[in-house]
């Protein structure tokens, strides 16, 4: 199983403005990292670090980790950036960097466009996109994209949909439309992850999450849904839970001759073309 998406920081080092006053405002390494007992053998960074850190240190620092089952890297990147061209270059030197990471879910979706150039640079890297996103700016996205059709994309967390209203409502089924529109897009992947952190408790978990998965698995197919633990956040923010009862809930709507698209297949698809990470590639 590769475990698609992880953070790790360590406040020592890096800055991580959206950690002040957590109780894990503290060193979150490898030797902590819950691997659940589900075969984990490996594992994508997703950038943790904010504010004045430099993305370029925070791959690095990742990337020199005692930490084996690292296969990939996903660093943060400004792409609205007039000197993204450098920035992406800095990364592809840096051997497990395989795309970038612009934090979306609070970036107002007027400001969206201002990221079609470095996208374009991104794409012609070969690198790949993290969109990290909540549910109603999925619109903005999909008329982003279809600037940049050689993207490959991997969507966060199904698009954070509204764990605490369900598929049913209003806003689960306008989630669930565009959800089903961006998996017209060909080279779009999607992580099956981040539900327990966006729920309340664990019975809003047991009541929504399954159906919010279904359906990312039917409109997205196995061969392009990977899972992901969100190691620490999802296990410690929101409902939290272990990776092991996640893995369980996900196998629970996963068709069985889909398992290893699923638990494998699709992250090496998306970050390994080749056997190697994608900007490294290009």
């Amino acid at each position: 199983m590769i475990d698609s998406h992880v953070h790790l920081w360590d406040p020592g080092v890096l800055t991580y403005e959206w950690l002040e006053g957590s109780q894990l405002r503290r060193p979150m390494l490898p030797a902590e990292y819950d691997r659940g007992g589900v075969g984990v053998d490996g594992a994508v960074f997703v950038q943790a670090a904010d504010g004045p850190s430099d993305p370029v240190a925070e791959a690095r620092w990742v990337d020199g980790l005692d930490w084996p089952e690292l296969v990939a890297i996903v660093a943060n990147a400004d792409l609205g950036s007039r000197a993204v061209d450098l920035q992406l270059e800095a990364l592809a030197a840096i051997p497990r960097v395989t795309g970038v990471r612009h934090l979306l879910q609070d970036l107002a979706v007027d400001a969206f466009p201002a990221l079609a150039p470095g996208l374009a640079a991104l794409a012609a890297r070969g690198g790949t996109f993290d969109a990290c996103l909540r549910h109603a700016q999925l619109p903005a996205l999909i008329a982003l994209l279809r600037g940049v059709p050689e993207l490959t994309v991997v969507v966060d967390h199904v698009a954070k949909p509204p764990m605490g209203e369900g598929i049913d409502s209003a806003a689960g089924a306008a989630w669930a439309r565009s959800l089903a529109l961006l998996a017209e897009r060909p080279k779009t992947f999607v992580k099956l992850s981040g539900l327990t952190g966006e729920a309340r408790d664990t019975a809003e978990v047991e009541r929504h999450a399954p159906a919010f998965l279904a359906h990312t698995v039917e409109v997205f197919g196995p061969e392009r849904a990977m899972i992901a633990s969100d190691w620490p956040v999802s296990s410690h923010f929101g409902a939290g839970g272990s990776f092991a009862d996640w893995v369980e809930l996900v196998r629970a709507v996963v068709p069985a001759e889909g398992w290893d698209e699923v638990a494998e297949g699709a992250a090496r698809r998306a970050y390994l073309p080749g056997g190697q990470p994608a900007l490294a590639r290009g």
